[in-house]
């Protein structure tokens, strides 16, 4: 079982009571429960998917998948969170790679954002469609976005010695967000992430950042 799915699933935002200890069967229905739903995310729109679909997808009885999951929003917040570790996970991993510029860095880190959000239909759909009116997709959204920011000023510090400066946390979000705003109209408008509007992204974001970092 992948672990991320077992990681995702356990967020105790989506359990319909608080929990402290989950048994080994209970993580792995979680995250059966999660695959399953990725299963359907690939063949249907979120709007077409139910909780009965996943459990019988899933082979889970759906009073069991109460005690795991309360609704099928839950669960697409479960998928949520498993992009939002991946993007994480990949950024910071570029720790270890070599960029003549912080210009370059900005514009691979938004390649491997586009390369985890296009890595599962799932993802750019409950991201940039349906996710926004999920419960708790704000606040879930609000801390990916910045752990993202974190993540790549630690990149900006670690690369080209670029001293901590005022706001940088907030600039960093907003330039990013600027650079997600772009992804998320080519995905409305074409039902893609396609390059153009990705080259589009990252021209936008180096542009704003550049305003406060030295070339």
């Amino acid at each position: 079982m992948d672990t991320k799915l077992v990681d995702a699933s356990l967020l105790p935002e989506l359990a319909p009571r608080p929990f402290k200890f989950t048994s080994k069967q209970g993580r792995t229905r979680r995250a059966t429960l999660l695959a399953s739903a990725l299963e359907l995310l690939r063949e249907k729109a979120p709007e077409e998917i139910t909780l009965a679909m996943v459990c019988e997808r899933a082979e889970i009885p759906r009073p069991s998948a109460y005690h795991f999951f309360p609704n099928i929003e839950a669960i697409f917040l479960g998928i949520r969170m498993l992009h939002g570790e991946m993007l994480i996970e990949q950024a910071t991993d570029l720790e270890s790679e070599k960029f003549k510029n912080w210009q370059a860095y900005i514009e691979r880190f938004i390649d491997v954002a586009v390369d985890v959000t296009k890595s599962e239909t799932a993802f750019p759909r409950l991201v940039y469609g349906y996710g926004a009116m999920l419960s708790g997709a704000r606040e879930l959204g609000q801390d990916i976005d910045t752990r993202m920011a974190r993540v790549s000023l630690d990149g900006l510090h670690q690369h080209f010695g670029i001293e901590p400066f005022d706001r940088e946390e907030e600039i960093a979000s907003i330039g990013l967000a600027i650079g997600d705003s772009v992804l998320r109209f080519s995905y409305r408008k074409h039902a893609d992430l396609i390059e153009p509007l990705v080259q589009e992204a990252k021209r936008a974001v180096v542009a704003y950042l550049g305003t406060y970092l030295k070339a």
